[in-house]
């Protein structure tokens, strides 16, 4: 995999085709960063939960905060997992709240993967992060039918990437696209940004 990054300063990677690139769904720093990562990703998912927890949230305070890096959410909830898709209803109601609610229910959601996966209650998870203001207009967001479509929307369009398991990484830097399937370390891309942003 270490191999996968190099090719892009190679320029072995493929050229970057047009896609599917709101700020809505964008984790941190903004769509003009020099480096985007695309990620599509499961919450029930254990590779996901290491990949957020261990080498995103590092992206997201060294590179994303200073707009280096754009880090792009796509939610792929897979079917063999009974409880993410409504682990990614409640993530994106908190992201229809603000971008810092959006992070603390991602992060718990992440961290208490190993419970709520188990016993089916996600708003427990969600619930200890929020105020119990926020939480209550979350509950009512959860009714808004454009979460469901949102669901629906990222899935197809990670079929039409061709993800076929998660996570799934497409990193976008120098006018290159390269695919990554399953997570990488920090220290790998820190090595790979660093080449790029100084």
């Amino acid at each position: 995999m270490i191999a996968v990054l190099i090719c892009l300063s190679l320029a072995c990677a493929i050229p970057v085709q047009a896609a599917d690139q709101s700020c809505e769904n964008c984790l941190g720093g903004g769509l003009d960063a020099p480096i985007k990562i695309e990620v599509f990703s499961d919450f029930q998912c254990p590779a996901c939960r290491t990949l957020y927890l261990d080498t995103m949230k590092q992206v997201l305070k060294d590179y994303s905060r200073l707009d280096k890096v754009c880090v792009i959410y796509h939610e792929f909830p897979l079917p063999m997992h009974p409880h993410a898709r409504e682990a990614t209803r409640y993530s994106l109601a908190a992201r229809k709240l603000g971008r810092q609610q959006w992070l603390a229910v991602l992060d718990s959601l992440y961290t208490d993967q190993a419970i709520w996966s188990q016993n089916g209650m996600v708003q427990v998870s969600v619930a200890r992060v929020l105020s119990p203001l926020d939480y209550q207009s979350l509950q009512k967001l959860l009714q808004d039918p454009s979460i469901n479509e949102t669901i629906t929307h990222d899935i197809a369009l990670g079929q039409e990437r061709k993800v076929l398991s998660t996570p799934t990484m497409f990193v976008t830097a120098i006018g290159k696209e390269q695919r990554v399937d399953g997570g990488l370390p920090f220290p790998v891309l820190k090595d790979f940004f660093d080449k790029i942003v100084k």
